[in-house]
């Protein structure tokens, strides 16, 4: 028995479809992946880290209500799923 190889030609909006579903798989799965090495709950320095933005942005979205956070006392904590939810909407 042979292998018999079938080659389809696609029409262009049909590949490039493809090739965004693709690209944004691949970046959920990126963003997954990421989220597993920081904590549920963070503390300013691992937050800025985590959203890859200067603790001086943090600390200017937290002064502006622009993020989600609690403060306990002096601490602030951010909620990894609360900072997605965020991110997504920015």
């Amino acid at each position: 028995m042979q292998n018999m190889v079938t080659k389809v030609e696609l029409p262009e909006e049909v590949n490039e479809a493809i090739k965004s579903a693709v690209l944004n798989t691949l970046e959920e799965v990126k963003i997954a992946d990421r989220s597993s090495d920081f904590p549920l709950y963070m503390n300013k320095k691992q937050t800025a880290k985590y959203l890859g933005v200067a603790p001086n942005t943090l600390s200017n979205w937290v002064v502006s209500n622009k993020i989600p956070y609690k403060q306990i006392g002096g601490t602030y904590r951010f909620n990894r799923n609360e900072l997605d939810k965020f991110m997504a909407t920015k």
